[in-house]
This record gives structure tokens, sequence and C-alpha cells, in this order.
């Protein structure tokens, strides 16, 4: 099954990290039960798969986070190690740096601290600060380079606003994704813990954005863990 050569992949780079693991036969989980991972194969079209990770930690107040990948190419193995591939380079590092205490060489999730604003506090009754745990920023495009990434750090600015000023107090998991066609948006996806974030959603919609000829796509994960004490 193709569920099982996926956790022997995610057990495999969780050793080549120095990480202990198990690989179980619905899922892998680490020794030290910090981060489990089960994974799921959907087969849609003769050139297309979408993989689907499921992310469970203590940490979590929501969980699993669920992480879907689309794969293509001339073979399910190309399809699948597309899929596979786009899994490392986005959510595997956020996941084993901010849920399994993990310290890579080249740490690959950018740390900051999110704090709510003193005038945002009353609202909750109390001060809420998250450190933060942001993947790379992904791109893919049809052009040299993606004309949507300029206009990114200024979205995530204002991400980081929205966020502070609405989202409760606990842990958080947010994914972006965009894609433009031949100058025109059409995709535009913002989840906050699994479920459509919809001020966050209109938030990229309405963003000043390049969308530039050909096809233009951006995705980045963001991992929010409260601070001791909020």
């Amino acid at each position: 099954m193709a569920s099982d050569k996926v956790l022997d992949m995610i057990h495999g780079a969780l050793i080549a990290h120095g990480i202990d693991a198990v690989r179980r036969d619905r899922d892998v989980m680490l020794q030290s039960k910090q981060l489990r991972f089960e994974a799921e194969v959907f087969e849609t079209s003769s050139d297309r798969l979408v993989l689907e990770i499921y992310i469970f930690s203590p940490l979590l107040d929501v969980q699993p986070v669920i992480e879907s990948f689309a794969g293509f190419g001339d073979t399910r193995e190309q399809e699948l190690n597309q899929a596979f591939e786009k899994f490392l380079r986005g959510v595997f590092h956020v996941a084993i740096e901010g849920l399994a205490e993990h310290v890579c060489e080249n740490m690959q999730a950018e740390i900051e601290l999110w704090q709510r604003s003193s005038a945002s506090w009353k609202i909750w009754r109390k001060d809420a600060r998250w450190k933060i745990y942001s993947g790379p920023v992904i791109s893919q495009a049809t052009t040299e380079l993606c004309s949507l990434t300029p206009g990114y750090p200024a979205f995530y600015a204002k991400l980081e606003k929205l966020f502070t000023a609405s989202v409760p107090p606990g842990s958080h998991f947010v994914r972006t994704f965009l894609a433009g066609l031949k100058g025109t948006l059409i995709s535009a996806e913002v989840l906050l813990d699994n479920a459509v974030w919809h001020e966050g959603q209109n938030l990229a919609v309405g963003h000043d954005w390049d969308y530039s000829d050909g096809y233009q796509a951006i995705r980045q994960v963001i991992l929010a863990l409260p601070e001791a004490g909020t």
C-alpha cells in the first residue's frame, strides 16, 4: 500500500535527522512520544494523487493537524515522491522543531514571538503570547520566478496582526495557499486548526498580489505554541 511506503519514508526521514522513532503498523511515533504521524494516499486521476499527513502531539489543542499535498508525474512513484518532497520542505521541519524540540544544523523553521496588543488583552482578560515556528515559503511557477513571492512578507505582517488580535489563547496551526493563473486569482485558502479561517482568507483575497503570467502558487505553514504563563 502507498500509505505504508509513506510511513516508511517518514520513519527514514526522522532517523536521518537523528530522531529515535518507531515504525508501527498504522503510524510512526517518536520514542519520546512527543510526536506521531499517520498517512493516507488518495489516487485522484491517472497523473495525480493526494497525500494526507496527520500529525498528533500532546502540545496541540486541535489534533490531528491535517496537511495535504498533491503529487504529479508520469508514474505513481513519481507522484508520491513529489508529494512527499512537499511534505519534507513544508510542515516536516516545523513539526519536529516545534513539537519535538529537535534542533537541525540548519534551522528550517523561523522562530519568533507574537504577542497580543494591550488594547486587545481586555477581550480575553489575559495576556497571550505565542512562540511561532513558521515554515519556509514554498513557491511554484511556470515562469522563472514566482510573482507572488515579493508580496508575501507584507501579507505575513497583516496575518500576524489579525492572528494576535482575534485568535484565542492556546496552540494553533495556520496554513496559507494562494494560486494565480494568467493574471487572475484562482485559489486562496487560509486554514486555522484545519478549518477555513474566513478572516484570514478575506485578508489573502484582498491583498495586493502580482499574479503575472502563467501559473503562480505560494504556500506556508505556521505553528503557534503558547508561551509559558499564557
